[in-house]
């Protein structure tokens, strides 16, 4: 286990776990529903073919490694999830003076890791741990920098990608999560002067929303996601600029158990054409 049992029972504390591993680690019992358990016996594979031969030593066997070598596939459908604590953000503030700034929130219950990443291949990967209702930010790339490509990671699916160029498109999106209804709304802000023509494509229905947007105007689309489970993967773009783009997926947690990534579970079960 990663986390500190013992840290539970009064005057017991494990001094070799850091505070670090405290906030991002658990224990494990998250993965057990310990107020509906279920009694039943989970059915196992035989053992038989593994039972050995006889009592006697025998030397260390050394498996072959099969002359064709590839990566197990990923079994098609889902599988039950248990609630998970985390309700992540991430938002970037562009402009043509300087570099890319990005902020990490975090409104869950739990203390969670970012990884960025650049596009270039040259720079980062970076990593933030931020604290429960806590946020921090940092600036990527150097002044007068033509274009940017940052890619965030987080727990359970979460991903934000964020390219354009200093000059592109001025468009501020931010996430808002509807955890009450399982759904999910984005707010983009045109802080630029002209109009731009919004277009959002979301990746598990194939649908896509366009909307124009005056200089300064604000406009927010909701998306219901029970049929998905909470799952999302939105892609905004910009008419007037073909760099620019945002991508915002991952989970909806509602504090209930759901399932596994629908659109992975779909995708295994396509047959791979060589």
């Amino acid at each position: 286990m990663t986390g500190d049992l013992a840290g539970s029972i009064p005057g017991i504390t494990e001094s070799n776990i850091t505070t670090w591993r405290r906030a991002v680690a658990g224990d494990l019992t998250s993965a057990f529903n310990f107020a509906s358990p279920n009694d039943a016996k989970v059915p196992l594979p035989s053992t038989a073919a593994y039972q050995p031969p006889d009592d006697n030593r025998h030397p260390d066997y050394i498996p072959a490694p099969p002359s064709d070598q590839a990566l197990p596939a990923q079994e098609p459908g889902v599988r039950p999830a248990r609630a998970l604590p985390y309700e992540l953000h991430v938002e970037a503030d562009v402009n043509s003076q300087a570099p890319v700034e990005l902020r990490f929130r975090n409104t869950g219950k739990a203390a969670a890791v970012f990884h960025v990443r650049s596009g270039d291949r040259k720079t980062g990967p970076w990593t933030y741990t931020v604290g429960v209702r806590d946020e921090v930010s940092d600036h990527f790339g150097v002044r007068g920098d033509a274009s940017y490509d940052l890619s965030v990671y987080g727990a359970n699916g979460f991903l934000r990608t964020f390219t354009g160029g200093a000059n592109s498109a001025k468009l501020k999106v931010k996430a808002i999560y509807d955890v009450e209804s399982e759904g999910i709304a984005l707010e983009i802000r045109n802080e630029g002067r002209g109009d731009e023509k919004v277009r959002i494509v979301d990746a598990y229905s194939g649908k896509t929303v366009t909307q124009r947007l005056e200089g300064h105007e604000t406009f927010t689309h909701y998306w219901p996601l029970k049929r998905f489970s909470g799952w999302y993967d939105l892609t905004v773009t910009v008419e007037s600029d073909a760099t620019f783009q945002r991508q915002l997926a991952g989970h909806v947690e509602t504090g209930c158990d759901s399932v596994t990534d629908p659109m992975i579970g779909a995708a295994a079960a396509q047959p791979v054409v060589a």
